[in-house]
């Protein structure tokens, strides 16, 4: 985990870890599954600190999508 140059104060765990949880994915008419929002700059930030970025996030969505395609 890498220490980032700015620190908010206001950023504990949990609230990390529920900023984290407001990523989520919706099934669209096409039974295609995307991400429902784009990633904020507060989720940036956090992920950020974990050596990640958007593209992983995007990266991750498209291949939970083909599993669940596949298994229909």
């Amino acid at each position: 985990m890498k220490k980032l140059e700015k620190r908010p104060k206001f950023m504990t765990v949990p609230a990390a870890l529920k900023e984290l949880e407001k990523i989520e994915m919706v099934r669209l008419t096409d039974n295609r599954y995307r991400l429902d929002h784009a990633v904020t700059a507060m989720q940036k930030t956090i992920l950020k600190a974990f050596d990640m970025n958007t593209n992983v996030i995007k990266y991750q969505a498209q291949e939970i999508s083909s599993t669940l395609k596949e298994e229909k």
